[in-house]
């Protein structure tokens, strides 16, 4: 976070912003999953924040965090009101301890920075996942729906989308895998164009095949299916990703049926051989096939790389482009990070204004009731005696103000000119 970013006493809204709570830098997965709080226990959970004097909140909690957004009421320090939110979760956890270094807290600019941060997917444990993104938006909404999202605190989350959306359309943080699973997905998207009206087949219950099914589910794939030559495990496997059972006698004659192939048994002889993919693609009228072979040794025969239409991946090339867009998505975040810090900075410029406003609203009608009553004092005055009157009573009080600072050893020249953007004269 930059050094120039304004003071927090400037701005009452960032001086009663805190977020606190725990995340994966600060507790392990244990203590996470403790502190987790479900969505239908949300509303319960704000009834407990506002009996302990918070109401304006967000409650963010997922894999990576369990952290609390809130505005400290008039009068109450962010710090304090933090401690009742950080013993509130706790409470709701049953912990009663354990929790020493667990919990952070954020307030004012700096905990802008790290909700901004957040949402541009800089504080995640893979950074530039989409995921995060969806579940601030989603965490928005539900502290909105519940009540509990004042005008302060949706104005911090206004901006922290807003950076985000910056982060994504300016860099390329989320485009790039950066894992096996990611980049299969990304290469199955790049095969197919979408999974809408995809059916995909694991043949063994490899964990990345079965990481890659369900997070092609989560995007929308059309149906999964099951094989196994043994009936138990695939019955298991069946039952946990809600997929069809396919037997392994069937396999090479129902293979026109599936649009993505992920096979994992590793046996000695190729389960898949390039006569059944090469007549499986006739049948499809050659619309093309992904194929994640992550057997050791292999399942796929390697002649089946050869066919056109036929996209054949080990976890060797997903590794290499996984590297790839790792490195890519270190670069991004660089100008991402930077992306924030202008957001964080302009936020609290804006904000800044914003509580000027009825200060300088006040002082213009000041000046206003000045020049009115001098004029309804004096009615026949000249605009050379009006304007020199005017001017000596508007300076009569700020200079015996500055002539009190003076005395008090401040140095009032700088104010002065910022004040009334009075240039410094130069020796001719």
């Amino acid at each position: 976070m930059p050094n120039d970013i304004p003071k927090d006493a400037a701005f009452p809204v960032l001086d009663r912003l805190v977020v606190t709570g725990a995340n994966h830098r600060t507790a392990g997965q244990e203590l996470r999953d403790a502190l987790f709080i479900e969505d239908s226990a949300l509303a319960p959970f704000f009834d407990r924040l506002t009996a302990v004097g918070v109401k304006d909140a967000m409650i963010l909690a997922t894999c990576d965090r369990v952290e609390i957004a809130a505005m400290a009421v008039d009068g109450d320090e962010p710090e304090a009101a933090a401690r009742r939110i950080r013993s509130t979760l706790a409470e709701n956890a049953g912990i009663a301890e354990g929790l020493e270094g667990a919990f952070f807290t954020l307030t004012g600019t700096a905990a802008t920075h790290h909700l901004f941060s957040i949402a541009a997917s800089l504080e995640s444990q893979v950074v530039g996942e989409p995921e995060v993104l969806g579940q601030v938006k989603e965490a928005h909404r539900r502290a909105a729906e519940l009540g509990h999202m004042g005008a302060g605190l949706d104005r911090v989350l206004a901006g922290a989308l807003a950076c985000a959306k910056r982060a994504r359309s300016e860099t390329t943080i989320g485009e790039s895998a950066v894992s096996i699973v990611s980049a299969a997905v990304q290469v199955a998207r790049e095969v197919l164009g979408r999974f809408d009206r995809a059916e995909a087949l694991i043949v063994g219950g490899a964990e990345i095949g079965v990481a890659v099914a369900e997070r092609l589910a989560a995007e929308g794939l059309a149906g999964v299916t099951v094989a196994d030559p043994l009936a138990p495990r695939a019955d298991a496997l069946a039952a946990r990703l809600g997929a069809h059972r396919l037997e392994m006698a069937e396999l090479g004659d129902k293979l026109a049926g599936f649009d993505i192939l992920l096979t994992g048994l590793g046996s000695r002889e190729a389960t898949v051989r390039a006569d059944d993919v090469a007549r499986a693609l006739k049948s499809r009228h050659f619309r093309p096939m992904f194929l994640l072979d992550a057997g050791i040794p292999a399942d796929v025969e390697r002649a089946v790389g050869d066919i056109d239409d036929a996209y054949l991946f080990d976890l060797h090339d997903l590794e290499r482009i996984a590297l790839r867009g790792q490195e890519s998505r270190l670069a991004a975040a660089a100008e991402a990070r930077a992306i924030v810090d202008e957001e964080v900075l302009r936020f609290a410029a804006a904000e800044g204004g914003r509580a000027a406003a009825p200060a300088v609203t006040e002082l213009r009608g000041h000046f206003e009731d000045v020049r009115a009553n001098l004029l309804r004092e004096q009615p026949g005055l000249t605009a050379d005696e009006a304007t020199r009157l005017l001017v000596n009573r508007l300076l009569h009080a700020p200079s015996r103000a500055l002539r009190d600072m003076a005395a008090e050893s401040q140095e009032p020249k700088g104010w002065i000119a910022r004040l009334f953007g009075i240039k410094p004269k130069h020796d001719e």
